[in-house]
């Protein structure tokens, strides 16, 4: 039975529907037209048992296609139980990550929920009410309001390192992306042994915008929380995140 042999599993607002998209474009890949499928972060699905996959394997097509299948659900990564139900699921999955400085990354998710309509708190308020909502939160609002959790990025590789070996795993900083996709995406398609797109069959950037810049004290007290994270991730990584500490 084919399976998914792909994954984008993070982060939210780190470049993810840009990588999908470039994917996407090449011949040797099939990505669903929904992007975030969320088959593994469902508690519901899973709630009696392994679900039969059909349903899932129906959003790519032809099952007897050699092409690679993608799934780019970025909370796959984030949400606690997902990382074991894809092991179980398929144990030789490649996983790519996209990480993005955590404190911008969590700026540009308030401003995503304020647009939707569903954040009416201010950015601050909101930081500070992250705690108690996600302690009475359902499944989808705990994805809208966790602002801060997801930004922890060192324990969420570790916790998806004692389920894939590393060299299963593809980590890269959302800023390469953006500055070199033709480089980026040479790099994931020999991660995923696929051959190389020219670059002029790349599809073009989508970048957000903001009502207000990020306020500098609201950005320190973000690099504060997270300053560990970052130099245990630097320690996992060999990167040098100064720029987040900044």
């Amino acid at each position: 039975m084919h399976r998914i042999d792909f994954v984008i599993g993070g982060v939210q607002k780190g470049g993810t529907t840009f990588l999908a998209s470039i994917l996407a474009a090449h011949p040797g890949i099939v990505m669903p037209e929904m992007k975030e499928p969320h088959w593994f972060d469902n508690d519901e699905r899973y709630a009696h048992g392994l679900p039969p996959p059909d349903r899932y394997h129906a959003l790519y097509g032809d099952p007897t296609s050699v092409r690679l299948w993608g799934d780019a659900t970025p909370t796959y990564w984030w949400w606690p139980p997902a990382p074991a139900r894809i092991r179980d699921y398929h144990p030789g999955i490649r996983w790519i990550l996209l990480l993005r400085d955590p404190a911008s990354r969590a700026y540009s998710h308030w401003n995503m929920e304020r647009k939707r309509g569903r954040e009416k708190l201010g950015f601050r308020a909101a930081l500070a009410a992250e705690d108690e909502r996600m302690r009475r939160a359902t499944m989808h609002e705990s994805r809208a309001y966790s602002y801060l959790s997801r930004g922890y990025y060192a324990r969420q590789l570790a916790r998806l390192w004692t389920q894939f070996p590393r060299e299963q795993t593809l980590i890269l900083r959302s800023d390469w992306l953006y500055a070199e996709p033709s480089a980026i995406a040479a790099r994931v398609f020999r991660f995923l042994g696929v051959p190389p797109l020219p670059p002029s069959a790349l599809p073009p950037t989508n970048a957000g915008d903001y009502e207000r810049t990020l306020d500098p004290a609201d950005r320190a007290a973000l690099v504060a929380s997270y300053a560990s994270d970052i130099r245990e991730l630097e320690t996992m990584t060999g990167w040098d995140l100064a720029d987040w500490l900044r």
